[in-house]
């Protein structure tokens, strides 16, 4: 049995040749299945093990679970298991950082184990929404070890003869415990890009059973692409080697998921992995993803390192809690969006978000205009929604009631039974709920919850808004946009707060919506009119700007700024009328994309031929295969000249797939 346990203790003392205990054996399955190269990406619970900079990344509570068999297949039968647990809570929603905690195990076979209880915290130091952002953290280890002695330490063997006593080297202590500290860092570009450091065992703690064991420092470097379905990653990773001389091991690893609206999303990634004293390694790896939960395996294929063995398997199971991050409310939104497009959302909504009445034209309310309903359109626009409601009964006793009217006549009763009238709105929340009301009763469903939203938003704790809002979510299917309690923005700053954020991931579409939001709700925004301006003029829809600039230059009192306004108007008219614009160039169906000034005014740009909506199908695939891939300027583009393109014009399509193919990711 000595030589047994023997046999199994070299296994944690062979494995690697930097030291003799608490070897790296990654967390999770997930990173695993990239070989570990996470330094940079850090994007879940696991990064209380691998950076703890990355918890700053999370935006929602996490809490993972997995469990690991290494080193499958060992001929004297020796099992060696992993069983770990993480959780991380964001505090408030990760402004005020992110904290962890993880515990860990490691056996061998019943005879040896090692645990590992870790707290971390992660958060922005630096940064903006437009520049790049640091995040800095630490984690807190405590690090234990034991081994179970067995028959052998009170009765050691010397060939045949075993009355030589107690094993001197099993009678000593058979657990240790030390602290331990690990630090990291994450520097996030403004596209895309990310740089990771960690420092693991920074306090060199000594884990001997007695003498001196002191775990080796070990620092780890990565660089990741990281876009929303889709990461790549390279990683090299520094430590000292038995001899006293430095190991390199570098690890190059991607990761992509393939969405579906219906049936989650499913994930595969693989890593390949080089290093020092002949070290190699290959991974693959495997996610299924719906709604909050994630699983995950990985499988570490053996080329170097411990022989004799057919690999390591790998599962892990992860909860997210609270609300979708911002990136997955925009993959939920493209996914909606495309299957919508392509027929394969019904017209009317059934409950789902994203859906109301103004999707179908056979599902909406009876227009207001229709010379019939004069009486009721002038007690509506007076406010009076119970008179308005009585005289629409009148009407519908006197003649027939087709679908329209019933319609209208239910919403009708919607907006009379919670505002029974009101007077001339002074506060703007009255004038937001009037807004709501109209825009309900006309059958802009999406346009009444964004009203209803806002002036949720400025009422404050108001029941009456509240209850209407819920009316109007339940009769919809849409969900009010309402901003959670205690947050650092109103509600305009936040819409403008998300076109930075749009911009920054070049999702054009997402911005002049945003941005078309903003002026619906304040149609003297200076900063949305001019912003909304320089947006079109980029995608070359001229006239659309000279409209959006000259309302900004209308309400415009600074000097400084109606100066640039006044040029910007020009440069647009010039361009509009057809004469040659900035830089030079001439107006052309296709032209190369446009490039920036320094002040962000396009130097040259280019019209969009007008067309037919009926290739949307096609043009919209291949803008969420580059949104897919990360290239968001490329998929604005598509998505945005969808109702543009001739279909007729051949020739003009192929160019303008040519040009969005050849364009540099930026």
């Amino acid at each position: 049995m000595r030589a047994a346990l023997a046999v199994l203790l070299a296994v944690i003392f062979a494995a690697a040749p930097a030291r003799a205990a608490f070897e790296e054996t990654g967390a999770g399955a997930r990173a695993p299945g990239m070989g570990d190269a996470f330094t940079a990406l850090a994007d879940d619970a696991y990064s209380i093990h691998y950076n703890p900079a990355g918890l700053a990344q999370l935006e929602r509570p996490q809490f993972a679970a997995a469990y690991s068999k290494l080193y499958a297949g060992l001929s004297d039968g020796t099992d060696i298991g992993l069983s770990q647990l993480a959780y991380a809570h964001p505090l408030a929603r990760g402004r005020q950082g992110t904290l962890g905690l993880s515990w860990e195990r490691f056996s061998l076979s019943g005879l040896y184990q090692e645990q590992v209880l870790a707290a971390a915290y992660g958060r922005q130091v630096l940064g903006g929404t437009q520049g790049g952002k640091l995040y800095l953290g630490a984690t807190a280890k405590l690090l234990a070890r034991s081994f179970n002695r067995g028959a052998e330490a009170s009765n050691a063997c010397s060939g045949l003869n075993c009355s030589l006593g107690a094993d001197p080297v099993l009678s000593g202590s058979n657990s240790t415990s030390a602290p331990d500290l690990d630090l990291g860092l994450i520097y996030r570009f403004p596209r895309r890009l990310q740089a990771g450091l960690s420092l693991q065992h920074a306090l060199r703690p000594n884990v001997a059973f007695a003498g001196d064991d002191k775990l080796e420092r070990a620092l780890n470097a990565g660089l990741a692409y990281k876009s929303l379905w889709m990461s790549l990653a390279g990683e090299l990773k520094l430590r000292r080697a038995a001899d006293g001389a430095t190991a390199r091991d570098a690890i190059f690893a991607a990761e992509r998921y393939f969405p579906s609206l219906d049936y989650g999303q499913f994930g595969v990634r693989g890593s390949i992995g080089f290093g020092s004293a002949d070290w190699r390694q290959f991974t693959v790896g495997a996610s299924y993803r719906i709604n909050k939960i994630q699983a995950d395996y990985a499988y570490l294929i053996p080329i170097g390192g411990v022989q004799g063995q057919s690999g390591s398997h790998r599962v892990g199971l992860s909860f997210h809690f609270g609300a979708p991050s911002a990136d997955e409310e925009l993959a939920q939104e493209m996914l909606e969006q495309k299957k919508r497009m392509t027929g394969g959302l019904p017209a009317v909504s059934t409950g789902a978000p994203g859906f109301g009445y103004e999707y179908a034209e056979q599902a909406r309310p009876q227009d207001l205009s229709d010379p019939r309903l004069d009486a009721v359109r002038a007690l509506i626009l007076q406010r009076r929604y119970r008179a308005a409601k009585v005289a629409f009964d009148a009407l519908a006793k006197a003649q027939p009631m087709g679908p329209g009217l019933e319609r209208l006549g239910l919403r009708l009763d919607d907006a009379a039974y919670h505002y029974a009238d009101l007077p001339e709105p002074a506060a703007r929340p009255d004038k937001g709920v009037v807004d709501a009301i109209a825009a309900y009763l006309n059958g802009e469903d999406r346009e009444a919850l964004l009203h209803a939203s806002y002036a949720l938003s400025l009422s404050g704790e108001d029941a009456r808004i509240e209850s209407f809002v819920q009316t109007l979510e339940k009769k919809t299917g849409l969900k009010a946009d309402r901003l959670p309690a205690g947050h650092s923005r109103g509600f305009i700053d936040e819409l403008l707060w998300r076109v930075e954020f749009a911009h920054t991931r070049g999702n054009s579409a997402q911005v002049e919506a945003l941005l078309t939001d903003v002026i619906r709700l304040e149609p003297e925004n200076i900063t949305a009119l001019s912003r909304l301006g320089s947006q079109r003029y980029l995608l070359g829809r001229y006239l659309e700007a000279v409209q959006s600039w000259e309302a900004a230059e209308k309400i415009e009192t600074r000097e400084r700024e109606l100066v640039s306004l006044r040029a910007y108007l020009k440069l647009a008219r010039e361009a509009a009328s057809g004469k040659s614009l900035p830089g030079g160039l001439a107006p052309a169906a296709s032209a190369p994309e446009p490039s920036l000034e320094r002040d962000g005014l396009p130097r040259r740009a280019s019209p969009v031929p007008n067309g037919d909506p009926r290739q949307i199908e096609a043009l919209y695939q291949k803008g969420v295969e580059h949104y897919a891939r990360g290239e968001y300027l490329q998929a604005s583009a598509m998505f945005l000249r969808i109702l543009r393109i001739d279909p007729g014009n051949a020739p003009a399509r192929k160019a303008l797939d040519r040009i969005e193919r050849a364009r540099p990711a930026r």
